[in-house]
């Protein structure tokens, strides 16, 4: 399992334990969630066999489970009746011609409280970098119109402003612009890998998705958004409940600048690393507040010590100056043969009483 799966799975289960049935749409080599683990069924437009054949990379051909489900259109209701209670798609909805169509058909696909997980490509990483993000007029003219095929205006988009370094290509501008390109180009079927849509993390929650759902196309809440980043190979994930929708979008949110999602979770970052850098700081002043505190008690416990040394010492000059005085005293003197004849006697007792032994 790549690190890319391994993101993905840690944002889905945040919101469903997998109980329940599961649809994963276009799960190729890489699915989210295993049969081995839940009862989770395939969808895709080709079956195992014909993503075996055609597959140009040999050595994930093993990986490749089988599908449970091979639709051949976007409307997968129309092959589908179970109903789910999630629905994984990663890196399809931008595939979708009309995108809130298919949104409302996953929604009527599942059951109430189901979650819809969603990982798609934010612009920025992709090679539709240079597109302009699709705008929501153009999705509620789509959904109203009941488009089905790829809009013709997104596929010359593809051919003006695709980034040519994903090839390993220069960027031309004559040849970019070049109109008998563009009209050959048009003369064939659209590419299977052209984006229908493009999004960015700094716009699509508020200049798409939450005022589609104020616009009651869709039976959804948005539970769970998590911006793109380089490290986290480029793509956004958006998780859907179906339930009756509470959306809240201001003025000033739905008309606002567009946001680099990227800048701005990297300033949360800084600023979560400065909220602990600031918290360590009190912490260590706390420290060394406590140990100023200690400090100025032992201190004292010196200045005290000391100040009964002093007083000891003062005791003893006292006592050291009575004494010599006493000795150097005529009495001292006059008394100091009876002293010493005390003293001998004293020894001579000792010596008796040894004997007496």
């Amino acid at each position: 399992m790549n690190l890319v799966t391994t993101l993905r799975r840690g944002h889905l289960l945040k919101h469903t334990d997998l109980s329940g049935i599961g649809l994963e749409i276009g799960p190729y080599d890489q699915p989210t969630v295993f049969k081995s683990e839940a009862d989770v069924r395939y969808l895709d437009w080709k079956d195992r066999e014909q993503l075996v054949r055609e597959c140009t990379h040999p050595d994930m051909i093993v990986d490749i489970p089988e599908i449970d489900y091979v639709v051949h259109s976007n409307r997968y209701g129309e092959y589908i009746s179970d109903k789910f209670d999630y629905v994984i798609a990663n890196h399809v909805m931008e595939h979708a011609p009309n995108m809130i169509q298919w949104l409302a058909d996953l929604c009527d696909m599942m059951r109430p409280g189901g979650v819809l997980f969603l990982a798609l490509p934010d612009k920025k990483f992709s090679f539709d970098k240079y597109r302009p993000d699709t705008a929501l007029s153009h999705f509620v003219a789509e959904y109203v119109a009941g488009v089905e095929d790829i809009p013709r205006e997104h596929q010359i988009e593809c051919e003006i402003y695709y980034d040519e370094a994903f090839v390993n290509k220069p960027m031309d501008v004559a040849d970019k612009l070049d109109m008998n390109r563009i009209r050959h180009k048009l003369e064939a079927p659209p590419h299977v890998g052209i984006h229908s849509h493009v999004f960015e993390s700094g716009t699509i929650v508020s200049k798409v998705l939450k005022p589609i759902l104020m616009m009651g196309f869709l039976e959804f809440n948005l539970v769970d958004f998590v911006p793109a980043l380089g490290e986290t190979g480029g793509e956004m994930i958006i998780v859907l409940r179906k339930e009756p929708p509470r959306v809240e979008l201001t003025t000033e949110e739905f008309y606002s600048a567009p946001v680099d999602a990227e800048l701005a979770a990297r300033a949360i970052e800084t600023a979560e690393r400065l909220a602990e850098a600031e918290a360590a700081l009190e912490e260590a002043r706390q420290k060394v507040a406590t140990t100023q505190e200690q400090v100025v008690t032992m201190q004292e416990t010196v200045a005290a010590m000391q100040e009964k040394v002093v007083a000891m010492q003062e005791e003893i000059a006292s006592r050291t100056s009575t004494i010599s005085a006493l000795q150097s005293s005529t009495s001292w003197r006059i008394t100091a043969p009876l002293r010493a004849a005390v003293t001998r006697l004293r020894g001579l007792g000792s010596k008796g009483r040894d004997i007496s032994y």
